[in-house]
């Protein structure tokens, strides 16, 4: 019997301070982590980190949506974001080009920024809505520790494309819809100078 009750202290020794030492593995994590449980693709993309990228033929933008209950609504409001970031892309691009195109045109600041404004507007009007199409999505399932227990929200990013020649398509519409548009002295001289310059 004393043989029998050593072996049993031997082998739950042992058990007893494995226990001990992985306990506190066993813990559960704080309130408010967060873990990323699931990414697909499941290699997080380069492009996640690029809002708007210009290549030779195409230009690209991203849109995000973060800590959404579902997938579905996270990538279509990571959409939706993606297009207001390609509004205000190509506004920022196309005033750079017609800023440049007529700049030492002498012409009043007044006149200048109203022509400005308006071939900006209508530039971004005129991108066929079409011709944006659907470049890439990546989401995360992220695991949300909470009192209660666990929930689970979602990161969703959306990539969108429309090719250059979309692009210079519409700065060529306004071009045209201001030469028909303006007829002070002024702006017409803007309006024929960019026009002249945009299309070398």
């Amino acid at each position: 019997m004393p043989r029998i009750l050593a072996v049993i202290l031997i082998v739950s020794l042992p058990v007893a301070a494995i226990s001990c030492s992985g306990g506190g593995k066993l813990k559960r994590s704080p309130v408010g982590t967060e873990q990323v449980v699931q990414r697909v693709p499941p290699k997080t993309p380069k492009w996640v980190e690029i809002p708007f990228e210009e290549t030779k033929k195409k230009l690209f933008f991203k849109g995000e949506a973060s800590g959404v209950h579902d997938a579905a609504l996270g990538l279509r409001q990571a959409k939706a974001h993606a297009i207001q970031n390609m509004i205000e892309a190509i506004r920022l691009k196309a005033r750079s080009e017609f800023s440049e195109a007529v700049r030492g045109v002498n012409a009043s600041e007044r006149s200048l920024g109203h022509y400005l404004d308006s071939v900006v507007a209508w530039t971004s009007d005129n991108v066929e809505v079409a011709g944006i199409t659907p470049d890439a999505e990546y989401r995360e399932k992220v695991l949300v520790r909470r009192a209660s227990g666990v929930e689970y929200r979602y990161n969703c990013a959306v990539r969108l494309v429309i090719s250059r020649d979309d692009y210079l398509r519409a700065r060529e519409g306004a071009v045209q819809q201001a030469l028909a548009v303006f007829q002070d002295e002024e702006a017409r001289r803007l309006a024929e100078e960019a026009k002249r310059k945009l299309e070398q």
